[in-house]
């Protein structure tokens, strides 16, 4: 997704007229990117991260009238007359729409009534009475890589050690996991989307994916070419909120633009500076595998400053300008969960 921060307004005209049918409730930008999946040599573990930063399309825009606990109040508006189920539920019986507040917060969805959105959470200490909101669909395997796979070109298979593995998290600080199973050729060797740990016959084709981040893992012994595929949507406006749970934590670039570790907001976002052992950890992929940075903090006698370093390189080695793409893999220590805070970094 190597798409600079000074053509994204060309990139938008051009997109409008694209991609055009890509309508919201509203008129907003939209486009697409191109995500590069690395070739596999037949050997270890190919690995790559990857943000969906174009996002479904809006299904709702409007304003609440009331927030009491859990639920959200819209007065005038019939939701359920004009919408689609926003109580719908994936294949793994998680929530497929959620609201996302003017400021970026997001909150899955859990029931709806006439004018009322029950939320998973409460919200009301964080939520005011009337604040703008937003309804949209969480991406699913099926829409970015077809119900079966199809020409995707990922590895399909009945041996999950000799597959392409699609992890996405799971908002408790791990991994869910699903490869393209095929059948054995006398049972008619159909594909269909599983999971690890599950029935290989039960679909998962309709399985969210949170946050709109991938880790993509090709492991065994069959070679695989490169691929790319595409994700196409509409472009966020206004500030982003993503969860950073205590853990593993895979989390998205909110905007269709190439950013640095410096200007990401991670280090305001709350990460635990430290040494190369102590403070938490931000992953990226290049070539296939992990580049491990962190927020280095000298001794307090050497000043105390804070900047960015590699595993592997000099702590004192300043890594902020180095450009991130794809996706990042936060580990995150004990030191509670926090909110990485993205600003809109664009202007229309």
């Amino acid at each position: 997704m190597n798409i600079p921060q000074k053509p994204l307004s060309l990139l938008v005209v051009a997109s409008l007229l694209s991609f055009s049918s890509l309508s919201a409730v509203e008129t907003d930008p939209v486009g697409y990117v191109s995500q590069d999946v690395p070739a596999h040599g037949g050997t270890g573990s190919t690995l790559s991260l990857h943000s969906l930063p174009l996002k479904e399309s809006k299904v709702f825009a409007g304003s609440t009238s009331d927030v009491t606990g859990s639920v959200l109040t819209v007065a005038g508006t019939n939701f359920s007359t004009g919408y689609p189920d926003l109580s719908a539920v994936d294949a793994n019986s998680n929530s497929l729409y959620y609201v996302e507040t003017s400021d970026g917060l997001r909150v899955d969805i859990s029931s709806v009534g006439t004018s009322d959105i029950t939320l998973v959470e409460d919200v009301e200490s964080a939520v005011a009475d009337v604040t703008s909101i937003t309804i949209r669909k969480y991406w699913t395997l099926s829409d970015v890589f077809g119900a079966t796979g199809g020409d995707s070109g990922l590895r399909a298979s009945g041996d999950i050690s000799d597959v392409d593995l699609v992890l996405v998290a799971d908002n408790a600080g791990g991994f869910e996991q699903f490869y393209l199973n095929q059948a054995p050729v006398f049972l008619g060797g159909a594909i269909n989307w599983a999971q690890v740990g599950q029935a290989s016959s039960a679909d998962k084709a309709t399985a969210r994916i949170p946050e709109g981040t991938l880790l993509i893992v090709r492991v065994g012994s069959t070679s695989r070419d490169a691929f790319t595929f595409t994700n196409a949507g509409e472009v966020k406006l206004g500030a982003d909120k993503s969860p950073v749970y205590e853990g593993i934590n895979l989390v998205s670039f909110a905007y269709p633009v190439d950013t640095t570790l410096a200007s990401s907001g991670l280090q305001s976002s709350g990460l635990t500076a430290g040494d190369v052992s102590s403070a938490d950890k931000v992953l990226v992929t290049e070539n296939g595998s992990f580049r491990t940075y962190y927020l280095y903090q000298a001794p307090v006698f050497l000043g105390g400053a804070i900047n960015w370093a590699e595993v592997g390189q000099s702590a004192s080695s300043d890594k902020g300008n180095d450009v991130l793409t794809g996706a990042v893999l936060v580990l995150r220590g004990a030191a509670g969960d926090i909110n990485w805070e993205q600003a809109q970094p664009f202007t229309l």
